[in-house]
Formats: structure tokens, C-alpha cells, sequence
């Protein structure tokens, strides 16, 4: 029988360790869907009748029901059932993706993590509301125009700005391979 002291060295060890690849990805999934559906509930408690300022004019909150697709794109009567598949298929590539991009930046299961669960998020909510998707983020744009997004959208494109990195990673990777080959 192992001494007290190797079962909690082991179990030290274990706690601190890394998590896979796909642990991390499924985590930041389970977080992003987690915090938006939450989100979204609350906002709709609170939220729903009027907006509220939250920065001055800049920033406003207030419960907006988005029948429309990501960013705010109409498909005219195609727009539901192609906001599904493009959301599958944007999940089913991050997951697929995620390993092998993970051994050329570490990041990458944050990145693929945050696009799959912020297109979980909103497809929950989209497959459970015959009203729409809540947004109730409003951001003042030029003229006077609004763009109203939720968190899974803030998370969408924290993980787009991330996916820069990451071509940055792989473009050097190739280019390494390509020197590579030709030396």
C-alpha cells in the first residue's frame, strides 16, 4: 500500500496537471454555453421591458430578439435551417480541428472553444425561442446605429480574434516547412 505522502504527491500532481487538448476545448465549450444561457436568462428577467444605460449613450442594455443569423445576416425563409447547419458544421470542424491545431499553438483549444461554444449557445437558444435569439448587449455605432449582441457573440469573436493568432501560427509553420524542404 502506497504512503500517504506518494498518494497526495500523485494527487498533487494530477490536480496541477494540464488537461488535454480536448479537455480544454470541452471546458471552454461547457463555459461559453454555461454563461450565455445564464446571461440570457437574466437579461430577459431583468431587462425586458426598456433599456438601461451602461456607459453613458455608448453602451446600453436592453433584451432585442434576433430571428436573423449570426451577425445579423437574413437567408429570407432559409435563414433558420441554414443557421443550424452552419453552426453544426462550425462545431463538428472545431472539434475535429482542435487536437492537431493544439500541438502547433497552445491556444488553439481556447480558440476552437470559444466559436463552438458561443454557435451552441446562441443554436440553444435559437432551437428553444420561437422569438428569436436574445441579444441585449447594445453598442452604439455610427449614425446613430446599434449593434446588440449577447455573450455568446463576445465570445465568437474573441475566439475570431484568437484564430488570427493562430493563422500567424501556421502560416510560419508552413513557411518553416517550406525552407525546410528547399535547404
Amino acid at each position: 500500500m502506497p504512503s500517504p505522502h506518494r498518494v497526495l504527491t500523485r494527487l498533487v500532481r494530477f490536480l496541477t496537471a494540464p488537461l488535454a487538448h480536448r479537455m480544454r476545448f470541452t471546458a471552454i465549450v461547457a463555459l461559453v454555453v454555461y454563461a450565455d444561457l445564464v446571461t440570457k436568462r437574466l437579461a430577459i428577467a431583468a431587462w425586458s421591458v426598456e433599456s438601461y444605460p451602461l456607459v453613458g449613450r455608448l453602451v446600453e442594455i436592453g433584451v432585442v430578439y434576433n430571428r436573423l443569423g449570426a451577425f445579423s445576416t437574413s437567408f429570407g425563409r432559409h435563414t433558420w435551417a441554414i443557421n443550424v447547419a452552419g453552426t453544426v458544421v462550425a462545431v463538428l470542424l472545431a472539434m475535429a480541428t482542435c487536437s492537431r491545431l493544439a500541438h502547433l499553438d497552445e491556444v488553439a483549444p481556447v480558440t476552437m472553444g470559444l466559436i463552438a461554444g458561443a454557435g451552441l449557445g446562441n443554436l440553444t437558444s435559437l432551437m428553444s425561442s420561437r422569438d428569436g435569439v436574445p441579444d441585449f448587449l447594445a453598442i452604439s455605432g455610427e449614425g446613430g446605429r446599434m449593434i446588440v449582441m449577447n455573450l455568446a457573440d463576445v465570445a465568437a469573436m474573441l475566439g475570431i480574434v484568437c484564430s488570427l493568432r493562430l493563422v500567424l501560427v501556421l502560416a510560419r509553420t508552413i513557411a518553416a516547412a517550406h525552407s525546410h524542404r528547399h535547404a
